[in-house]
């Protein structure tokens, strides 16, 4: 490998330790030495950190036996850096939430210990499951106050229903009574349109013994007052 070449594949790799530097804060200089400590960083990152170092390190070897030209070396590089950034960004969002989803379960269990039949009931259960779905951040004094509300919803939906209930039941009654008033008095008006009419002896004569019964006390009352003729 001549001169020239040595200094391309240097000047190739002397970026990437600034580009490494800025994934891995704290990182050893990747051109002379693979070996060190990334300070304080997470597990996942120091993981990581050792992978990428691995990988530069061996692409740089490439370079300098000359199997690779310091144009692909650049490239597989930047592609080693990109696919770690990438990693360590989604190590950070899933440790982010992994908190807020612990308190929630913390808090439900926490909840349910003292109280475990008040989801075990046909909707509680789904309040259930969208809190445990959920990304908000709720303690077992959060989840108790969820459940007094959720009593009283249900309170009120009772109420609402006894109420309803209640008014159907009066409006019934009221159409009932008004059937009887109205029953009652057209047997009045047929009893007093009988009382009112005058029968005369022959209508008497010609009466079966049903229609005398039914009018006895009519008739009676008329002979007394001798209006039958």
């Amino acid at each position: 490998m001549n001169n020239n070449t040595s200094n391309q594949i240097s000047s190739a790799a002397v970026p990437q330790q600034s580009a490494i530097n800025s994934v891995y804060p704290g990182s050893v200089n990747i051109a002379t030495n693979a070996r060190g400590s990334a300070g304080n960083t997470t597990d996942y990152m120091d993981a990581a950190r050792q992978i990428t170092i691995r990988d530069i390190g061996i692409i740089d070897n490439f370079m300098k036996a000359g199997i690779i030209n310091p144009v692909q070396g650049q490239h597989l590089m930047n592609y080693v850096l990109n696919k770690a950034q990438e990693y360590i960004v989604k190590q950070q969002q899933a440790a982010a939430s992994a908190p807020s989803q612990k308190v929630i379960a913390s808090g439900i269990e926490d909840f349910v210990k003292e109280n475990p039949n008040f989801f075990n009931q046909n909707g509680r259960n789904q309040v259930l499951d969208y809190l445990k779905n959920s990304n908000a951040v709720v303690d077992k004094d959060e989840i108790a106050q969820i459940s007094q509300m959720i009593e009283a919803l249900e309170q009120s939906a009772i109420e609402g229903y006894l109420q309803k209930q209640a008014h159907a039941k009066s409006l019934n009654d009221e159409n009932e009574a008004a059937k009887q008033k109205l029953r009652a008095n057209a047997q009045n008006s047929n009893s007093a349109d009988a009382n009112a009419r005058v029968f005369t002896r022959e209508q008497i004569g010609k009466m079966s013994g049903a229609e005398f019964a039914k009018n006895e006390r009519a008739i009676m009352e008329q002979l007394r007052k001798g209006l039958i003729r």
